[in-house]
């Protein structure tokens, strides 16, 4: 078995080229080169693997590859030195690899020695992350778990103006394409909107819920999207009025239908925007899942304790149509 060749296989399997696996992951085509020539960190091809749903089979038990080092080491009984000698390398390495750090070159050696069986591998399993299937990316449902959090903190979900019939989403009422609404033009009503949009179309969908929020279609607008915070309209508009809060770690979305252990864990961060919330309502969200706040005044970072009295950017009473304009422009 060669681990890189097989990676390598498995990306063309998914039609996918080095430059949209690299996009994919947060990289550059040419690190996604290397790597396939054998060059390159652990944590890279960690990260390629992950997002290509790539497991190792033959080796060991493991959600991830350092930890099936690890348990196949252990059960061959071989301690950190006999594995370096029989590998040709460094019980330091040893050490790395199993931390999940290190280099591929040294990884690829003590696979070689681990993975006695022949057994064949996994055929891979469609991401809902990767360019090659954008519609099963934009039909990702957010976890239940989230949900839950977001009722408790701000009670019942009035409106989801991106909905699907099939999302878990519980909310009084629902705005779906596939039963021939779209809630990029209809109007949005009700206390509490959650927004979990496609997120290929992500800023079209920011703005229209800043828009529903500037003329007083809803109170309070809770929006789930990718941290893409380097495009111009986060800067220009979205972190000025919102309460923005970078999520820690990584959520697991799922299909319709998919049991727990069949969700695909985003492979990019995410982040939580506000309109309308209060300092005790950003508190409360954040004891569940914690984030890192953005202040909306000078773009510095505070926690979900700090009043939040003195950075409020007072909402807009009216706005006319060339004002509502600007805020469009790019």
């Amino acid at each position: 078995m060669n681990l890189i060749q097989d990676i390598s296989r498995a990306r063309r399997e998914k039609g996918l080229t080095q430059a949209t696996l690299a996009e994919a992951i947060g990289s550059d085509r040419a690190a996604v080169a290397r790597l396939e020539a054998g060059v390159g960190p652990m944590s890279l091809l960690l990260r390629v693997m992950e997002a290509l749903q790539y497991h190792v089979a033959g080796l060991a038990k493991g959600t991830v590859l350092p930890q099936q080092l690890r348990n196949r080491r252990l059960s061959m009984k071989l301690s950190l030195q006999e594995l370096a000698q029989r590998a040709g390398v460094s019980r330091a390495t040893i050490s790395a690899l199993e931390r999940g750090d290190g280099t591929i070159a040294p990884l690829v050696k003590v696979i070689n020695i681990l993975r006695t069986s022949t057994t064949a591998r996994r055929k891979p399993t469609p991401s809902l992350w990767l360019p090659s299937v954008a519609a099963d990316r934009n039909r990702r449902f957010t976890p239940i778990e989230f949900l839950r959090a977001i009722e408790q903190v701000w009670g019942r979900i009035d409106l989801d103006p991106c909905g699907h019939p099939e999302s878990p989403v519980n909310a009084r009422q629902r705005i779906s394409l596939e039963e021939g609404g779209d809630g990029l033009q209809e109007d949005w009503s009700g206390d509490v909107v959650y927004v979990n949009p496609p997120f290929s179309d992500m800023v079209t969908w920011l703005r229209r819920a800043d828009q529903m929020w500037i003329e007083r279609r809803v109170q309070k607008i809770i929006a789930l999207v990718p941290a893409r915070t380097d495009i111009g309209y986060f800067h220009d508009r979205i972190a000025q009025v919102c309460d923005v809060g970078l999520m820690r770690g990584r959520l697991q979305f799922g299909q319709p239908n998919s049991k727990k252990d069949d969700r695909s864990r985003a492979t990019f961060a995410l982040m939580v925007c506000l309109w309308g919330a209060t300092a005790q309502e950003i508190a409360a969200f954040d004891a569940i899942y914690p984030c890192r706040w953005l202040a909306r005044d000078k773009q510095t970072m505070r926690s979900a304790s700090s009043s939040v009295a003195d950075i409020i950017v007072p909402r807009p009473a009216e706005m006319n149509e060339a004002e509502l304009t600007t805020l469009d422009a790019d």
